[in-house]
Formats: C-alpha cells, sequence, structure tokens
C-alpha cells in the first residue's frame, strides 16, 4: 500500500449496499461501447478502470449477484443485489485475475487514468469526441482491450 493519502480507493454500488477498496492507482481504463456493457450498466457505454483482483477488497461482497452473459464466458458480471446496479466485473484466473471497476463506482475525487480508448465503438449510441483511438470490430477492440490490461500489470 502506498503512503498516498488517495488511498484506499473507495467505490459502491448506487445504493452502498456493495463496497469496495482499490489499494493500487488504476492504470488501464477504457470505455466499452459493446451491447453487453449496455445492457449491464443501463447506459450508452462502460467507461472502466482495470485492476489486478489481488489489490482490491469488496465488502460485503455476499450481497453482489454475479452472472456471465453469454458466450465467451470470460466475464462475470456483478451487480448488487439490492439496488440491482453493477458494482464489478472480474475476468482470469489465479493472480491474473482482474477487475473491471465501473468509473462511476469510484469516489469523485479518484485519481484515475486517462481513458485509453474506445471499444466497440461500431456499437456506440453517441460519438465520443476525447482525442483517444476508436475500435471498431471484435477483434480490433479485443486487441484493443488486451493492450489495456497488460499495460495495467
Amino acid at each position: 500500500m502506498t503512503a498516498d493519502s488517495s488511498f484506499p480507493l473507495t467505490g459502491s454500488c448506487e445504493c452502498g449496499a456493495c463496497s469496495f477498496e482499490i489499494q493500487v492507482a488504476p492504470k488501464g481504463r477504457f470505455r466499452c461501447h459493446c451491447l453487453i456493457c449496455q445492457g449491464f450498466t443501463g447506459r450508452h457505454f462502460s467507461d472502466v478502470v482495470v485492476v489486478p483482483a489481488r489489490h482490491v477488497t469488496l465488502n460485503d461482497a455476499s450481497n453482489i449477484s454475479f452472472a456471465k452473459y453469454r458466450p465467451p464466458l470470460n466475464f462475470n458480471r456483478g451487480k448488487c443485489r439490492t439496488c440491482g446496479k453493477p458494482v464489478v466485473e472480474v475476468a482470469g484466473v489465479g493472480s491474473l485475475q482482474l477487475m473491471f471497476i465501473p468509473v462511476f463506482n469510484l469516489r469523485p475525487t479518484a485519481p484515475l487514468t486517462p481513458v485509453r480508448a474506445d471499444v466497440f465503438y461500431h456499437r456506440r449510441v453517441e460519438d465520443m469526441h476525447y482525442g483517444v483511438p476508436h475500435y471498431s470490430g471484435y477483434w480490433p477492440s479485443q486487441y484493443a482491450i488486451t493492450r489495456t490490461i497488460i499495460r495495467s500489470l
């Protein structure tokens, strides 16, 4: 843990029944415009930070309902059992397990890295004009996500 007073970062679902702490600065961040993320978050896109799971503590984890939406079954997407809103997404196994945390669940003062990419941009509901690369299609988007994850480790 760092001596920086901004750590741990804290966040929660909308109602606060599911909270978490992040012990390190999130390094990877992207916006996903895929239909699954739109359905999961109820928003036009999902703005997420990527953090190794070993650096995240889920408080009240029994109040999170995890589900896998469709193949490939690589993400466990967790929603609060109380408010039904997104909490975290989990992917990978063991020491390579990662958590994808929606930025809207973090406290407004959280020190965050800038967005690195817009992925699945062909599914966008609104245009993004923020000077980051846009990736359309499955493979280009997966490449951008993988690159963001690798940089965050």
